[in-house]
């Protein structure tokens, strides 16, 4: 089952507006597509979040004041 673009479009945006890199939102949206077509399997939602994860950027917070 596709997405529906309205939800990408707004999966985009939020990443966007998170100053987050455009591949968050392909992963995340890669993920949602995985899992609506039933393809859900422990394993392969583990290994989807790492992706996820490896793709967020942090920003380095020094709280040496």
């Amino acid at each position: 089952m596709a997405l529906d673009p309205a939800l990408e479009e707004a999966l985009q945006a939020a990443v966007s507006a998170a100053d987050q890199p455009n591949a968050v939102a392909q992963r995340l949206t890669a993920w949602l597509k995985s899992l609506s077509d039933g393809e859900g399997s422990q394993d392969q939602n583990l290994q989807f979040y790492e992706n996820v994860l490896e793709a967020i950027k942090v920003k380095d917070t020094d709280d040496a004041d």
